[in-house]
């Protein structure tokens, strides 16, 4: 299963194809048609009976006075070193190349300095006769930080620092600008940018959003208050389901407390609840359907203690129960 920021990558680069050539002129010095119209590539190697061995993304281009593609480029988004990506990258690059009939670069996008010195290894197809060459935009490649106009000028490459860089210590202000700058295109009804916004929100970490959140005025913003809800959602979720609807009423950071508070309470309950159910099985005690949901149903910390301490010295199930705490 792939993961958020794999996905992520993949969805940024793929919807934008112009934040590809302005990565490569800008980060790696590649040169580029002044004036080259971005059109993303349809996929090629699913059209050449090879499913299995699908690019992530693949990106062209083309001279602004002429029909025919100028230039592709295959995108594989690594989050880690895999040794099997020297066998199927060459792949990639040679069923794009004929199906385009133009020149093809890879061009490998990373999250991590490590995989980004595995993956800028050329590729040597034999003999050293044909040599495959990845270009790498890597943590390097990628700005740490951006002011609000930078970020404002290209959102894209701020959204690209957030995913990059943005669970690193001292990246709030850039988190913070990415986010003031996506909103604002929101709020001009740029629907397009809801996607840099998801982008944005999905890769920072909980409690850093948490403070921004906090910095900013979010009943002004609501679609940074729409997605406050749902991280609220996700958080009483893990912290063991049930509601905070009081809790967003009153507020952002006293509901979510509650929420999570009401969690580790949930929390309690169910292990005490499968302790008892644990302790119960080893001694051969099994309770009938009606016992099981009379304990499973059980909210009362206390009560569940006193069973849990007693499992170990009744004779039955219904002893247990017939005595509350």
């Amino acid at each position: 299963m792939l993961s958020f920021k794999h996905q992520g990558l993949c969805k940024l680069v793929g919807e934008r194809p112009e934040l590809v050539p302005m990565l490569l002129h800008t980060r790696l010095g590649v040169a580029l048609p002044r004036k080259p119209v971005i059109v993303p590539a349809p996929e090629t190697i699913r059209v050449l009976g090879l499913s299995e061995h699908a690019a992530d993304v693949v990106v062209a281009h083309q001279r602004a006075t002429r029909r025919r593609l100028h230039e592709a480029f295959v995108l594989e988004v690594q989050l880690r070193p895999d040794r099997d990506k020297w066998w199927s990258w060459p792949l990639h690059l040679c069923g794009t190349r004929a199906r385009h009939r133009c020149p093809t670069t890879l061009v490998v996008i990373t999250t991590s300095e490590r995989t980004a010195r595995w993956a800028a290894r050329p590729i040597d197809l034999g003999r050293a006769q044909g040599i495959v060459r990845p270009l790498v935009i890597g943590p390097d490649q990628v700005p740490r930080m951006l002011e609000r106009h930078e970020a404002r000028a290209c959102p894209e490459l701020a959204t690209l620092a957030v995913i990059v860089h943005g669970h690193r210590p001292g990246s709030k202000r850039l988190i913070r600008h990415a986010l003031e700058v996506v909103l604002e295109r929101l709020e001009n009804e740029r629907e397009r940018d809801r996607l840099l916004l998801e982008l944005v929100l999905g890769s920072v970490p909980t409690h850093t959003l948490r403070e921004i959140e906090a910095e900013m005025d979010v009943s002004a913003t609501p679609f940074l208050s729409k997605w406050s809800k749902l991280r609220i959602a996700e958080g009483r979720a893990q912290g063991k389901r049930e509601g905070l609807q009081k809790g967003l009423q009153k507020g952002l950071q006293k509901g979510l407390q509650k929420g999570l508070q009401k969690g580790r309470r949930e929390g309690q309950h169910e292990g005490r609840r499968r302790a008892l159910l644990v302790v119960l099985r080893s001694r051969n005690l099994v309770p009938s359907p009606a016992q099981r949901r009379r304990i499973e149903g059980c909210t009362d910390l206390r009560q569940l203690d006193a069973w849990l301490r007693r499992a170990a010295e009744v004779e039955s199930v219904a002893q247990l129960l017939l005595r509350r705490a």
